[in-house]
């Protein structure tokens, strides 16, 4: 049986959510969240046993995302994965769809095998950096500045090679949304941006996410014009970091230099580079399943 998570769930979901991530896994902190907004946080049983659950969400009234799969390793249950995808494929029937895509890290064999018969392509590669705060290597720059018109910040971050090389996509931690205006706004509102600013000229500019990941400090986009910049950004990273108790900076690396430029300065990979995966469902398959009668 496959029906929808409900508050009185939250034990047995955590109780299968602490079995993945070594117990650091992000569950607990939207389960909340994840009961009450409009999306599909639905769960499988078997015996009157929960087994396992996982999220669809509107990014977008039109833009899907597929989250938070989880099983109980335990349990020996089979094609879990494949149940839960097909009860959203059914969701999604008769509606007006543009994506539906999901992210997953390149050692998820088994949901990537899934997902990959279901007719998902992989659309993107990128390296997942990270680097534990410490001291600030300097001083804050005065050439960082938040004063700065949205205008001028669109322009600029619409022109960067970050943005280009993620192929338009930002990204909020693990999930990701694709750029637009309206996106770039709220970080502006929310003033989760800094630019790195001389003579009348924006030389580097970065984003952040609020994100469910509670130690994490999270970049969502970093544009700089040379390692002196990259530099002046990560003291900053540093001491906003330590400001919120945060104990790790994260971000997703799509281009070269700035790639040259993490490892240089201290930032790791989990196991290897390349190795968050971006999944997209192709037009012609969205098409055919939600012109299908509910």
């Amino acid at each position: 049986m496959i029906r929808r998570i409900k508050k009185q769930d939250k034990q047995r979901v955590l109780e299968i959510s602490s079995q993945i991530w070594e117990g650091d896994d992000y569950i607990s902190q939207v389960f909340d969240e994840w009961v009450k907004d409009d999306g599909v946080f639905a769960g499988l049983w078997e015996n009157d046993i929960l087994i396992g659950f996982g999220k669809l969400t509107f990014l977008t009234p039109t833009d899907i995302w597929l989250e938070g799969l989880r099983k109980d390793e335990s349990s020996g249950a089979k094609k879990v994965g494949e149940k839960l995808s097909k009860y959203y494929m059914e969701f999604l029937k008769g509606r007006k769809i543009n994506s539906i895509r999901f992210s997953t890290y390149f050692g998820n064999t088994a949901s990537i095998k899934l997902n990959e018969k279901l007719g998902f392509q992989k659309i993107l590669e990128l390296s997942l950096k990270t680097k534990a705060v410490k001291s600030q290597l300097g001083g804050i720059s005065g050439k960082l500045t938040k004063d700065i018109d949205f205008q001028t910040l669109r322009i600029f971050v619409e022109k960067s090679k970050y943005l280009k090389a993620s192929n338009s996509f930002i990204y909020k931690g693990w999930v990701v949304h694709k750029y637009s205006e309206e996106l770039l706004n709220e970080y502006y509102e929310k003033g989760n941006y800094l630019v790195w600013h001389e003579n009348d000229e924006i030389k580097g500019c970065a984003l952040w996410s609020d994100v469910h990941y509670k130690d994490v400090f999270w970049v969502s986009l970093l544009e700089v014009a040379n390692e002196a910049i990259f530099i002046d950004f990560l003291n900053y990273f540093n001491y906003f970091s330590g400001k919120y108790k945060k104990s790790e900076i994260e971000i997703l690396i799509p281009d070269p230099q700035l790639l040259e430029y993490c490892n240089k300065h201290g930032f790791v990979s989990w196991d290897q580079e390349n190795d968050f995966y971006l999944y997209e469902l192709p037009k012609q398959l969205i098409t055919e399943i939600t012109n299908q009668k509910c």
